[in-house]
């Protein structure tokens, strides 16, 4: 969508009536929706379709192989989701009908519920290859995705604060993937990604993640906050 398009607007005269602010957030849905770069996330999605089609093809997914999966393909949709936040009006410090939190808030709602109907596609594909009666936790691996989801937003909207373009969105895709990969290296009795559905550490890792859901989310909040003039 051109950019002129969008900065009239969000700039548009706000009219002296209540509920004229969220008014224009419902009106500026539309040309946020077509000005968010979707390219990342519909890469993922058809590159974790392939991943979920082609491993173990022609027989049942085991279940190990199912939780990886859905582990990789939940990292990598937060990953894509924070492409969403890059906004070229995110350093505008103008007066505005809707402003700069309200924008980037309506970014993250639209990318990341795209990349949890996603996740939620892609369980529900991988659920159908599990053999019957196989433990596969939904509500335990969505708040694992959530927790990626959280990072990798919370880490854009800090970025495009300083920096503009893809380039934002990159370095908030390594914070959340070095992340990932920190948690990993822990120690075998810090184990906060169980390789088998309910068994070993999965209840105490699940709680931690639970405990810990609210930290990207409040971090998001802080670095949505309108830029100072």
């Amino acid at each position: 969508m051109p950019l002129t398009s969008m900065t009239e607007t969000a700039h548009l005269p706000l009219p002296a009536v209540p509920g004229a602010r969220g008014r224009a957030v419902i009106l500026l849905v539309r040309p946020l929706a077509r000005a968010i770069d979707w390219a990342p996330l519909a890469v993922v999605a058809a590159f974790g379709a392939g991943l979920l089609t082609l491993v173990q093809a022609g027989r049942p997914l085991s279940a190990g192989a199912a939780l990886v999966l859905m582990r990789v393909v939940g990292t990598l949709l937060g990953s894509a989701a924070a492409f969403a936040l890059v906004d070229a009006m995110a350093t505008d410090l103008g007066a505005a009908a809707v402003p700069r939190w309200a924008r980037q808030a309506l970014r993250c709602v639209l990318a990341g519920g795209v990349a949890v109907v996603l996740w939620l596609a892609a369980f529900a594909y991988a659920l159908s290859r599990l053999p019957e009666g196989t433990l596969f936790p939904v509500t335990d691996l969505l708040v694992e995705m959530a927790f990626c989801l959280g990072v990798a937003l919370a880490a854009a909207a800090a970025a495009v604060r300083h920096a503009t373009g893809r380039q934002a969105a990159m370095a908030a895709v390594l914070v959340q993937l070095g992340l990932v990969m920190a948690t990993l290296l822990l120690p075998d009795r810090l184990v906060l990604w169980p390789p088998t559905c309910g068994a070993g550490h999965w209840e105490e890792a699940h709680r931690f993640w639970f405990a810990m859901l609210p930290v990207p989310y409040a971090w998001l909040a802080f670095a949505c906050r309108d830029l100072r003039r």
